[in-house]
């Protein structure tokens, strides 16, 4: 019998969440970068064939795509990181982030780049990729010198999910002016700028193309609730089993470091799942985890293969009762926060050996 711990995908829930995405812009890419979130590349892009395209962040990724047949338009968000990468580019038809001088010193050395559909990147106050504001009009004039196809106007939001702060308005203005500066010189340039965040919670900012990742997958960036992020489906539901049970008695402790001591006669299930799988060690005695239709507690440490829970006076719980540790029924928001990280981080750290089943 194989070891039950398992993510099981729902692929429904996927493709219902894309299109929620979908309707707030005129084109989605799908990102599913980072094993799309740890859900799973290649299922999950084959689930989303009918997407405007998908958004990779290297070109390892966006190859192991073309090489099982993927024929959407894909996206790599780094760009290439040598002239290599740039030529495959061309022979296989992936769309390029263009975001440093560096790049585009390579893009003017040969015609067949030409060929490649560009997405200029700018840096309107995230800090991270792309070229500065005050570069973007010689980044441009250089492109158009080149014969370069520029076919989108990108940026990236550094604080979309805080609804608190102007800075995502004040990021989009600055796109939306260099936009207007461009037109004439590139008439049929579009913007790509909102992330799930954007997409859920600031409906005044409307871009061509959004990057929806996060909420794909049924999780809200936000860091405070907004009213899209309810019709979210949660994708990925995590789970095991329990393979052993018994009481600790009052003042006994439970796991490594005597993490949890008794303070009254508890009765424990031992679940197969642990930091080995990608659950995280940081969890506290207290987090949520649901079996047989009830909501209970994590006791003690989290070990590699292993956590306590709590099941004491449910006497319906047992060795073999299925535990889920986030998914339909237990936010994965509610374990991040609690683990002081955020759902991203839980999905993609999973570990190979939690067995993916597709739904």
């Amino acid at each position: 019998m194989a070891r039950p711990t398992q993510a099981v995908i729902n692929l429904q829930h996927l493709k219902d969440n894309y299109q929620l995405a979908k309707g707030y812009s005129q084109k989605a890419y799908a990102v599913i970068k980072a094993d799309a979130y740890g859900h799973g590349l290649l299922p999950v892009a084959h689930a989303l064939v009918d997407a405007d395209g998908l958004a990779v962040a290297c070109m390892d990724e966006a190859l192991q795509l073309r090489h099982q047949g993927i024929k959407s338009p894909i996206l790599v968000l780094e760009g290439a990181f040598d002239k290599s990468e740039w030529l495959a580019a061309v022979e296989h038809d992936i769309e390029m982030a263009l975001h440093h001088q560096s790049q585009l010193d390579i893009l003017v050395t040969e015609p067949c780049f030409a060929q490649l559909k560009l997405w200029l990147k700018i840096d309107t106050g995230m800090n991270r990729l792309g070229f500065r504001l005050a570069e973007s009009t010689s980044a441009f004039e250089q492109c158009r010198h080149a014969g370069l196809n520029i076919k989108v106007l990108m940026s990236h939001f550094a604080c979309s999910d805080d609804l608190s702060k102007d800075k995502t308005a004040t990021q989009f203005q600055a796109l939306e002016e260099i936009l207007q500066q461009q037109k004439g010189f590139w008439p049929e340039l579009i913007v790509s700028s909102n992330n799930s965040a954007a997409v859920i919670a600031w409906p005044n900012v409307c871009d061509h193309i959004s990057r929806p990742g996060i909420m794909l997958y049924g999780s809200s960036p936000l860091i405070s609730e907004a009213p899209l992020t309810t019709h979210l489906k949660p994708v990925m539901t995590l789970k095991s089993n329990i393979i052993s049970s018994h009481i600790v008695n009052i003042g006994e402790s439970i796991g490594y470091g005597d993490g949890w001591i008794a303070e009254k006669t508890t009765r424990i299930g031992i679940v197969a799942i642990g930091y080995g799988d990608g659950y995280p060690r940081s969890a506290p005695s207290g987090t949520p985890v649901y079996c047989n239709d009830k909501r209970l507690s994590t006791l003690g440490r989290v070990s590699m293969d292993m956590l306590c829970i709590d099941i004491s006076e449910n006497d319906d719980i047992d060795v073999g009762s299925e535990v889920e540790l986030w998914g339909e029924n237990i936010n994965v928001n509610d374990v991040a926060k609690l683990c002081n990280t955020i759902s991203y981080e839980l999905f993609c750290q999973l570990t190979p050996r939690v067995k993916r089943v597709y739904l």
